[in-house]
């Protein structure tokens, strides 16, 4: 009797043992955030450099910032967001999911205003009205970051005023404040490089190669991809 308790026992570690083995051989999604993070700096600065007119004619800059907003800042952002909503977190996910959806829609109008069939014009009101939308949306972006790092906050708040600056630039046609604007971008997107950068090398390497700032509440340089931590108590 005692024999086949025993044999009994072992049957189930061992079931239990396969059922843990099968578990982490699941495939497991990867962190986005770098790609999310690079895919939105490089075609960012993209933009600015050619509103800067550096290092190409303006046709061919136009030409090459609308294709980089189409593929890397448009739909390789959009899937960033999606694998992150589908690693569960919905911080990371929206905000790659909104700024590739920004990069898709700004690229399909370039494309329809510079079409010669369809006629279209820009329309100054409904630009200064779309970067004010995006500037508030930014800012709550930014209001929902202080649970991740001083760097990722830092890339949200200074996104925010970027869209604040253009939509002045083009409310007031100041040419100096355009200028600043392009300046401040090169600001942002180098940021998001940095953010970028920052959490690939410290996630592949496991520990803080780049460091990203941390809140007194999280105690650590915390990864954009790590999960909210609960600020208040319950």
């Amino acid at each position: 009797m005692e024999s086949s308790a025993n044999m009994s026992n072992i049957d189930k570690r061992l079931r239990m043992l396969e059922r843990d083995l099968a578990r982490g051989s699941k495939t497991q999604i990867a962190n986005m955030s770098t790609l999310g993070l690079w895919a939105f700096a490089l075609t960012t600065a993209l933009l600015q450099f050619r509103e800067l007119d550096i290092g190409a004619t303006v046709p061919g800059a136009t030409g090459l910032t609308i294709g980089f907003a189409f593929g890397f800042g448009g739909l390789v952002q959009l899937l960033a967001g999606i694998l992150s909503a589908l690693r569960g977190n919905m911080f990371q996910a929206t905000a790659f999911s909104s700024f590739g959806g920004f990069w898709l829609s700004w690229a399909s109008w370039e494309l329809i205003v510079r079409s010669d069939e369809v006629g279209l014009v820009f329309d100054k009101e409904a630009e200064i009205g779309m970067l004010m939308m995006w500037a508030l949306l930014t800012l709550v972006l930014f209001l929902c970051s202080f649970n991740t790092n001083v760097v990722v906050s830092s890339l949200f708040f200074t996104l925010a005023t970027l869209f604040f600056l253009l939509a002045g630039a083009k409310y007031s046609g100041s040419n100096e404040l355009k200028l600043a604007a392009s300046l401040w971008g090169v600001f942002v997107a180098a940021i998001a490089f940095y953010a970028g950068a920052g959490e690939l090398m410290n996630d592949q390497y496991g520990r803080t190669c780049i460091p990203l700032g941390s809140y007194e509440h999280t105690h650590t340089d915390r990864s954009f991809n790590e999960p909210r931590v609960t600020l208040l108590p319950k």
